[in-house]
């Protein structure tokens, strides 16, 4: 359920994609009042793709829109047309923030852009999210997932030294520049509330996938020795002085377990995990060295251990150890995990065209801070008549109108 730490916070969102709706996600799922404003008709262009239910092509069933827009509000508006401009000019005045992922110029060529809506609101904080920023070069470049990927260094360390670069799987870049967006944009936020003065701020997700904590990392060799981060093969040396046996993921019983052994003090550890403490007397396997040399054989008995135990027996032995392991999940295990139900992470939304699903909840949790009730991704305008008539004071006659005209 939403945490309401913004509550009273005015939010107008207008992206599309994945960084800016996840960006303005995260504000409604902490209390803000998120005004999702999609184009008559057709809507979002989330709407149109990703997963549909039953394959039946139904714009409310979409999952990637589901996902993205629980908690907020939905309107209709065209912008091209100069009553849809005016509209959105009204609903801005009475909104603290706007979260925008159209080209850059796009928005001033329309009248409105950040100079002309601080004007409006001098208070404004407008986060615009685009894939290579409002300025440079390539500012006017379009993207996907792959190339944005490529663009901001992540792929170049991934994959097999023999093959070509790879992609991390999903959408990655889009949904770490959301989180950054939303991070800045709550701080920006409270700047304006301290001193009456909005900001524009300028989100690359290209920039946002180079500064990666993970890729930043990566990029140290570089840094200090002009040495490249090249591609090595699957569990090879990493460094920290780990070791290549039970390095990455293995078969179990009825499932998979991940190892990632930090080195030779856990040497002793792995032996009592699988009950062959005596494995540590054996001069094949006494030196770091010996064990790297040895490394199938000293697998061949770490398997036959785990052939005959479940993940969740594995679990427990290397915990009892002290060893970094994990059961690889089903989707179904992660949705049923009791972990996750105890601490009610997951939550079921009830939709009124896509049923009950189960959603991930907010990724943090304030101890402080009342809880809301979670609400389903908006209907095509479904809050036309709440969102215009309260805001801007419309009457249905007026309303009625604006239908007709096909600007809301």
């Amino acid at each position: 359920m939403p945490f309401m730490a913004l509550q009273g916070i005015r939010v107008l969102e207008i992206a599309t994609g994945i960084a800016g709706p996840f960006c303005a996600k995260m504000l409604a799922d902490y209390g803000a009042e998120v005004i999702k404003v999609e184009q008559p008709r057709r809507g979002d262009p989330s709407r149109h793709s990703g997963s549909l239910p039953q394959q039946e092509g139904n714009i409310e069933k979409s999952a990637l829109f589901l996902h993205l827009n629980t908690n907020k509000k939905g309107v209709t508006l065209d912008l091209e047309s100069s009553a849809g401009q005016d509209l959105f000019r009204g609903l801005v005045a009475d909104s603290q923030i706007l979260i925008e992922s159209f080209t850059p110029g796009a928005m001033a060529s329309m009248g409105l852009g950040f100079a002309a809506l601080k004007l409006l609101r001098p208070d404004l904080v407008m986060t615009s999210v685009t894939p290579f920023g409002q300025t440079g070069p390539h500012k006017d470049y379009q993207f996907t997932e792959l190339t944005i990927f490529a663009a901001g260094g992540a792929m170049y360390r991934e994959g097999g030294p023999e093959r070509e670069p790879l992609k991390y799987g999903g959408e990655m870049a889009q949904y770490y520049a959301g989180v950054a967006a939303a991070s800045v944009t709550t701080a920006a936020s409270f700047k304006a509330y301290m001193t009456g003065r909005g900001e524009w701020i300028d989100i690359s997700i290209q920039e946002c996938m180079a500064g990666h904590p993970h890729q930043s990392g990566r990029r140290a060799p570089f840094a200090y020795s002009g040495d490249q981060d090249i591609r090595t093969r699957p569990r090879s040396p990493g460094g920290e002085g780990r070791e290549t046996y039970a390095v990455g993921t293995f078969r179990c019983k009825g499932g998979y377990v991940s190892f990632l052994p930090l080195g030779p003090r856990m040497w002793p550890n792995l032996t009592r995990m699988i009950d062959q403490p005596g494995l540590t007397e054996e001069l094949r396997f006494s030196t770091p060295e010996d064990r790297g040399s040895n490394k199938d054989e000293l697998e061949g008995i770490f398997q036959h251990w785990f052939d005959a135990h479940t993940s969740e027996e594995v679990l427990t032995a290397a915990q009892r150890e002290g060893l970094p392991c994990g059961p690889v999940l089903t989707t179904d295990q992660v949705l049923t995990n009791e972990h996750f139900r105890d601490r009610e992470f997951f939550v079921d939304i009830i939709h009124p065209d896509a049923g009950t699903l189960a959603y991930t909840g907010p990724p943090f949790r304030l101890s402080d801070v009342p809880r809301g009730e979670d609400r389903p991704a908006p209907r095509l305008g479904q809050h036309n008549g709440e969102v215009f008539s309260e805001i801007l004071g419309m009457t249905d006659q007026e309303l009625d109108q604006l239908r007709g005209q096909e600007v809301i």
